[in-house]
């Protein structure tokens, strides 16, 4: 046996290692090897049996702080740190026999090392489950707010480091603040992920716009963060230059791979069994690879995990089969053990210069708030820009990663690091329980940029995420999307939603139909073929992309939410939940779609549209086939006009459908006539605000007149109404006369028009016009789209 002086992680003492090691003792009822130790101390020095017992108390300790702290906000994260001040030299690590028997300073390096393999694993999986597409469909907006969160901060703490200078003592001190102010600068991607997933805000727009401006952030602090490496190192340049070169190879030839290994995989079928334990291995070869460029570890893995298609089947098995253990048991004693490296209690007293370190660290949180906020405010409403602004300046694991790096390799000194540590715990104590305060969960979908027909730029792809129900709305669907009559100018950008009930299995299943092969037994058979040939059809102006959600009916309007903010589209359209047989007549109504369709109503990220076919739109053929011959058979489209929203939206389609040779468009538009008596019994300023909108209503439909007014096929017809019952009997008398009509919801608009119809709505999900037509009174065959506008957030 021999002994060997070696630094500890914990402490920087001197101490005595025993070697070979002793991995197993002889148990607590077993005799001691030694003379004068007792059973249980002897226990203790087993390291396999001390790790155990180490890992155990740290996983009970924080899932049960966790379990009471949960109440109050406290993120997990929080209630791990929390743990850490407990086991830590703060408190417990205090008494001797804990010190020298639960923690000895012997156990650490077999600790930690577990530790660090878990904030890798960690690492991984955030970049797994990253959908590196979103830094592409990130608007000039977000770009700008990424960027400047960063340099801005950067620049301003710097500033007020320099007005500063003679108050630190030396040049470590001065590094140390510069130091500081770069990482409080920074917005990291793993951070903010795993804050939105605590709170439940991934799938928000709130939540995937924090994570793009995440995302761009913690690109420019890793720009500047190789830019320092260059400039510091004597072999900076090579280094940089072979991490750029890893990341480009997982991105250029791994990503290429995995994304073959997906396409061989049959679609609904896991991927081979050896494709996660091969990838976890290549994860490990990039940690190393990255230690040995002087980087921090763990960034490889994420990096690979970057270049990981995220979603079914790949992505989704990686995360099924590394995120429990990782998430429950390797997460927290990475957390736990950098916290236990500090004494946070000393370090009120002990530490000098407290005042000037912690103006720093708060000047540079406060300027990146302001920041954001001053650039979000213009185009976000006043209470979400602040949330916005609380979660860019949030910190977390990232920087006490960083932190717990350097003071390990003694960069900077112990109080230095138990401020940043007090630091980041404040900061995860305040901004969740903020969050939450401020936040209202009703509006997660609640869209901050237009994503709507009205204000959809000319010359820009439209892009309509129609879902089908059940096979009888395929075709309908289909003859619809036709009369969007998509150009190479302005293209069509389809994403069909096939939405099952989830019965017989406990685990609901999103399918992209793009990814893996189809087999001809799926459920969605019927959609991907019909989908397929339709992009055939079109293939020069229009692209298809289908999708298959098998859950239950009370979570399909958040799949269908979530697919809509993901693909950035402008219409969703969704089947009416009453069938009509082919003699018009009322044959089925399923009433769980019917609050499918109220929910997405309710929550879309854009314009909606409620289509129902009473025939003879399935039946309908398009005769012109683009030549120069006169087509022998004409579809009328009738769209109603009042004014709003909603019916801007419908003239919106209705305009482009226009285009279409074989199809006769007329714009009823239904003004209500003039009544002295009744302008003279509402209040001057309802009056005036009547005015103002009606003439808004005129301008938008003189700019639509203008922009077909070259069309032989569109005529415009004018009608003056006095109250609901005039324009209900005016749709009574033209129903029989078109085919389909495209009408405006106006959902909680009062108009003379419709006065006296809401009270005798049957589906209030049509509006009142959409109601008339939907009527099993009315014999009529004609088909009916409603429409509803974006809705817009309050400022």
């Amino acid at each position: 046996m021999s002994k060997v002086a070696s630094n500890v992680s914990f402490t920087n003492e001197q101490v005595c290692y025993t070697f070979p090691a002793r991995l197993r003792s002889g148990g607590v009822f077993s005799p001691a090897e030694r003379l004068g130790v007792p059973p249980l101390d002897d226990f203790f020095t087993g390291t396999v049996q001390l790790l155990n017992i180490q890992i155990l108390m740290i996983v009970i300790l924080s899932n049960l702080l966790h379990f009471f702290l949960h109440r109050l906000g406290i993120i997990s994260f929080t209630s791990q740190c929390l743990a850490g001040v407990i086991l830590g030299p703060t408190i417990l690590a205090k008494y001797d026999y804990y010190r020298d028997h639960i923690f000895p300073q012997k156990s650490q390096d077999a600790l930690v090392v577990t530790a660090n393999m878990g904030y890798s694993m960690f690492m991984f999986l955030t970049g797994v489950k990253m959908d590196f597409g979103m830094l592409l469909r990130s608007g000039r907006k977000v770009m700008i707010l990424g960027i400047a969160t960063v340099l801005l901060p950067y620049m301003i703490g710097l500033g007020f480091q320099f007005t500063r200078i003679e108050a630190a003592p030396g040049l470590l001190e001065r590094m140390q603040i510069i130091g500081s102010t770069a990482i409080q600068s920074m917005t990291t991607f793993p951070v903010v992920s795993h804050l939105m997933t605590e709170l439940k805000l991934t799938n928000t727009e709130l939540g995937r716009l924090a994570l793009s401006t995440s995302l761009i952030s913690g690109i420019v602090a890793a720009s500047l963060e190789l830019g320092a490496t260059i400039i510091t190192q004597i072999r900076g340049i090579l280094n940089a230059g072979l991490t750029l070169g890893s990341a480009l190879f997982a991105a250029f030839v791994l990503r290429p791979i995995m994304v073959w290994v997906i396409g061989q995989t049959p679609e609904g079928q896991k991927v081979h069994p050896a494709c996660v334990p091969l990838l976890f291995a290549v994860a490990v070869v990039y940690e190393i690879f990255f230690d040995a460029m002087n980087q921090s570890p763990a960034m490889g893995p994420f990096v690979l995990g970057l270049a990981v298609p995220p979603g079914p089947p790949l992505g989704s098995a990686v995360v099924q089969s590394m995120e429990t253990v990782t998430t429950s048991v390797f997460f927290p004693l990475f957390v736990v053990t950098a916290v236990m490296r500090g004494d946070l209690a000393s370090f009120f007293w002990e530490f000098d210069n407290k005042g000037y370190y912690g103006s720093s660290l708060v000047m540079a949180t406060v300027t990146k708030f302001l920041v954001c906020l001053f650039l979000s405010l213009p185009w976000m409403p006043r209470r979400d820009s602040v949330v916005l602004s609380l979660i860019m300046c949030s910190k977390g694991v990232y920087e006490l990663s960083v932190y717990t790096f350097h003071r390990d390799t003694t960069s900077i000194n112990e109080g230095y690091f138990s401020l940043n540590v007090v630091a980041i715990f404040i900061n995860t104590v305040i901004i969740p329980i903020l969050i939450k305060h401020l936040y209202d969960p009703s509006r997660k979908y609640a869209g901050y940029q237009s994503r709507n027909l009205f204000s959809l730029k000319p010359r820009t792809e439209l892009r309509v995420l129609p879902c089908i129900y059940k096979p009888d709305h395929i075709i309908s669907t289909i003859n619809l999307l036709d009369l969007t009559c998509p150009t190479q100018d302005n293209p069509l950008g389809v994403y069909a939603l096939h939405l099952v009930e989830l019965v017989g299995r406990a685990t609901p299943v999103f399918v992209s139909h793009q990814k893996q092969k189809p087999v001809s037994d799926s459920c969605s058979i019927d959609v991907i073929l019909a989908f397929n040939q339709y992009e055939r059809r079109t293939a020069t102006t229009t692209t298809v992309g289908t999708f298959t959600s098998i859950s239950h009916h009370r979570f399909m309007s958040d799949d269908i939410c979530t697919l809509a903010l993901d693909k950035e589209v402008s219409l969703l359209l969704l089947p009416f939940h009453v069938k009509w047989g082919a003699d018009g007549r009322v044959e089925c109504a399923d009433n769980s779609f019917r609050i499918v369709n109220s929910k997405v109503l309710e929550r879309a990220p854009c314009s909606v549209g409620i289509f129902f076919d009473r025939g003879s739109f399935v039946s309908r053929q398009t005769t012109s086939d683009g030549g120069d011959d006169q087509p022998d058979h004409f579809y009328s489209v009738c769209v109603i006009y009042m004014g709003g929203g909603d019916d801007h939206e419908a003239l919106c389609f209705a305009m482009r459908a226009a285009r279409e040779p074989s199809l006769r468009l007329t714009i009823l538009h239904l003004v209500p006539s003039d009544d002295d008596d009744d302008d003279m019994s509402v209040s001057r300023r309802r009056n005036a605000r009547m005015a103002s909108e009606r003439l808004y209503d005129e301008v938008v439909l003189k700019e639509a007149m203008k922009g077909i007014s070259g069309l032989a096929n569109v005529r415009y017809e004018e009608h003056a109404v006095e109250d609901g019952p005039q324009t209900a009997l005016l749709v009574r008398e033209i129903a029989n006369e078109h085919d389909l009509f495209v009408v405006g919801r106006r959902h909680g608009l009062d108009s003379k028009q419709t006065m006296g119809l809401t009270e005798w709505s049957e589906f209030p999900e049509l509006g009142v016009v959409g109601d008339l037509l939907a009527s099993p009174d009315l014999e009529t065959k004609t088909s009916v789209l409603v429409v509803q506008q974006q809705k817009q957030v309050k400022k």
